[in-house]
């Protein structure tokens, strides 16, 4: 599939984990564990993610040419023994793109009444 597709919004909708395994990855190069270990810490009411389910997101991103392999660096702690990604110039649009979307939809909803201007 890379390649493939020119326009970002023709890999949309992201499924959810996508979305946030991006996200985190904008922040620099990691590893499967730490992205979980992110997720959780922010998004603690999602539950536990299942490491299957995670590297099957993470290939199909790999796939897709949204992140690519990343060589890990000694000199900032990282661990070699560990697969280590980034998010490519594609997968930063592809992500902007669906922040865009949701953001869309949230205004619509908004919009309908179905939430709440009021903490």
């Amino acid at each position: 599939m890379r390649g493939e597709s020119l326009y970002p919004e023709s890999l949309l909708p992201l499924h959810p984990l996508e979305f946030r395994i991006l996200m985190i990855l904008l922040a620099g190069p990691s590893h499967g564990y730490a992205v979980v270990q992110e997720i959780e810490r922010r998004e603690g009411t999602i539950g536990k993610i299942y490491p299957a389910n995670l590297y099957r997101r993470m290939r199909d991103l790999l796939a897709k040419g949204l992140v690519e392999d990343a060589p890990p660096s000694d000199d900032d702690g990282t661990d070699s023994r560990r697969r280590y990604v980034r998010v490519t110039e594609l997968g930063r649009e592809v992500v902007r793109a669906e922040a865009k979307r949701l953001g869309e939809l949230l205004a619509d909803a908004r919009e309908r009444g179905l939430l709440s201007t009021t903490g």
